[in-house]
């Protein structure tokens, strides 16, 4: 998409002001904190990382950066990366989850299904495309999406950019997309929305290790290409105020989310669906908590617009 690429504002200045930091992420539907979280827990899981992804001959070794040797995404086993302890333990560390709550102004309930992000440099086919997250996660639009770099980021490493004003226009519709694939569902051809409303412009930095963007559920985003010899590592969380009920998706992990995403899959496929028909459907039934069963998908198409 057009328009140039601007820094975000800090907001560490408002942490003594909930208000004030409130009502400025209601408006911007984001805020940057630079140096926020324990660097040396973030460096613990980057290296973690590295580390299995040298173990699969995805990254050199000998390296401390994740330097990138040339195989494909194909040949990543990413769940090594999710059965590590230090991933979870950053998220979980008392000091992390007292600044979200600090953000949040209440306790928070984090969502079970953390992203490991693993961008591998000129990957146009497994390049986030704009999206909202809302979009995926139908049941509730109160949690909001916490991405957090592993590792120095500059603008030829990409990073995560934000469409300014988007999470005041609404859901969006999105768009299937025949050239761009999840790499954390692989396979599933990645949605996005075509156009933004506002200036065209989109708001990134420079991130360091540390650092932490929080978004509304509402705003469009997007990955940048990353253009370096190194793969890109982060990762990304989702919270809500814990006194909101909770979805049937936030309680479940990636691999489970896979194995989910599977069954129903099967089982649409068999009912003679679409591609596009099954994500429509795959949507709803994790929105409204089903299990992956022949029944509850004949249900749903008898009742439902997929018909």
């Amino acid at each position: 998409m057009a328009g140039s690429l601007l820094s975000f504002p800090l907001a560490n200045s408002l942490l003594d002001d909930f208000e004030l930091m409130n009502s400025t992420f209601l408006a911007q539907g984001y805020l940057f904190f630079r140096d926020v979280l324990d660097r040396d827990a973030v460096l613990r899981a980057k290296q973690d990382i590295v580390r299995v992804l040298q173990d699969q001959g995805i990254a050199r070794r000998g390296e401390t950066e994740p330097l990138w040797t040339g195989s494909g995404v194909e040949r990543i086993d990413d769940n090594p990366l999710y059965a590590l302890d230090s991933c979870r333990n950053l998220l979980q560390l008392k000091t992390t989850c007292q600044f979200v709550e600090k953000i949040f102004g209440a306790p928070v309930f984090m969502y079970q299904n953390t992203d490991i992000r693993f961008s591998l440099p000129n990957d146009q086919r497994h390049l986030t495309p704009p999206h909202q997250d809302h979009f995926f996660i139908r049941q509730t639009d109160r949690f909001r999406t916490v991405w957090i770099p592993l590792m120095d980021i500059d603008p030829q490493m990409g990073g995560l950019a934000l469409a300014p004003g988007s999470h005041l226009h609404g859901l969006l519709a999105h768009e299937e997309s025949e050239t761009v694939y999840s790499y954390i569902f692989r396979g599933r051809k990645q949605r996005g929305v075509s156009s933004v409303s506002g200036s065209g412009d989109w708001l990134t930095i420079h991130y360091r290790p540390g650092d932490l963007l929080i978004f509304h559920s509402l705003m469009v985003h997007r990955a940048l290409p990353n253009t370096s010899d190194r793969i890109r590592l982060s990762l990304d969380a989702r919270y809500q105020p814990r006194s909101d009920p909770r979805t049937w998706q936030s309680e479940r992990t990636i691999p489970e989310l896979r194995k989910y995403r599977q069954e129903v899959q099967k089982i649409a496929f068999a009912e003679g669906l679409s591609e596009e028909q099954f994500e429509s459907v795959l949507i709803e039934m994790m929105k409204r908590g089903l299990n992956a069963e022949a029944q509850n998908v004949r249900d749903l198409l008898e009742t439902s617009r997929f018909t």
